[in-house]
C-alpha cells in the first residue's frame, strides 16, 4: 500500500479520535484538575510548581488556577519548600489521594468494559502498537 495514503489514514484516524472525544467518552482520559492530581500521585504526592508545569505542559497561570481550585476543594495544599524557603511545594491531601484512587478505579472499570468488548487479543495488539508509537515519538523528539 502507498505510504502517503497510510500516513493520511493515520492522521484521519487521530483526527476522528480527537474530534469525537473518544477517550473522554470512554472515560479513560484525565484533563485539567484530574490530570494534575494523577501526576502528583504518580510522583510521590508532592512537587514544585516548576516541575508540574514541565511535566503537565501547563502555563504558570493555568497551574495557578488549577491549584487554587483544588485547594478550595481540599484536594491539595501549598506548603513551604524546606530546601528553598522562597518557593512552595504543591502536595496532595488525604482527600486528594482518595479522590485520585476513586478516579483510578473508575478508569479501570471502564477499561475492563473495553477489554470485554475488544477481547484480550485485540487489546494486547493495541498495547503493542501504542508502545511502539511511544518509543518512536521518544526517539524522534
Amino acid at each position: 500500500m502507498d505510504s502517503e495514503l497510510l500516513a493520511k489514514q493515520i492522521l484521519d484516524t487521530f483526527d476522528k479520535i480527537n474530534a469525537e472525544n473518544v477517550f473522554s467518552k470512554l472515560k479513560l482520559s484525565l484533563k485539567g484538575e484530574n490530570l494534575m492530581i494523577a501526576m502528583l500521585a504518580d510522583i510521590g504526592g508532592e512537587s514544585t510548581p516548576g516541575r508540574l508545569i514541565e511535566k503537565l505542559d501547563f502555563t504558570a497561570a493555568r497551574l495557578s488556577a488549577i491549584t487554587k481550585s483544588l485547594e478550595n476543594k481540599g484536594l491539595v495544599k501549598r506548603i513551604q519548600n524546606e530546601e528553598d524557603k522562597r518557593s512552595t511545594i504543591i502536595a496532595l491531601t488525604q482527600q486528594g489521594m482518595a479522590h485520585y484512587m476513586n478516579l483510578r478505579q473508575e478508569i479501570v472499570e471502564n477499561a475492563l468494559i473495553i477489554i470485554e468488548q475488544l477481547g484480550e487479543r485485540d487489546v494486547q495488539e493495541f498495547l503493542r502498537i501504542i508502545s511502539r508509537l511511544v518509543n518512536i515519538a521518544n526517539e524522534t523528539a
